[in-house]
């Protein structure tokens, strides 16, 4: 999943390199308007009972790298009496802090581009959603 922040064209003048937010220049292709590297690319969230007391799969880890591999990874744990949410920084496809295997699952199937549609079992194994 991609997302661009600039259209090739718009606001310069003729012969002008494309430039980001904040002013490096913009990677460019022949065929297409120019394309932040930065930007959120990869994209997915692992679904799982964190707790015994819970079932539904209400905890989750969610992923939101760009074509690096940079980003960060939410995780929210959910239980009957309370919530607790963690965000952790990730360069590189790796966690500077220690990981769960959850998180670490959410970055894999980002990276993979599988998404969304991914949840994990009580054995801790993702499986596709039906849909």
């Amino acid at each position: 999943m991609g997302l661009w922040v600039a259209t090739a064209g718009q606001g310069r003048s003729e012969g002008e390199k494309p430039k980001d937010a904040d002013g490096t220049p913009a990677v460019e292709r022949d065929d297409a308007p120019a394309i932040d590297l930065r930007a959120l690319r990869d994209v997915a969230v692992i679904r799982y009972d964190a707790l015994q007391e819970m079932s539904g799969q209400l905890s989750f880890s969610l992923a939101l790298l760009n074509s690096s591999g940079d980003g960060i990874v939410l995780s929210s744990i959910n239980g009957r009496a309370e919530t607790r949410t963690y965000a952790k920084i990730i360069v590189a496809g790796k966690g500077e802090q220690q990981l769960s295997p959850e998180e670490e699952e959410s970055i894999r199937v980002a990276r993979l581009g599988q998404g969304l549609g991914t949840s994990a079992r009580a054995s801790g194994k993702p499986e596709a959603l039906q849909a």
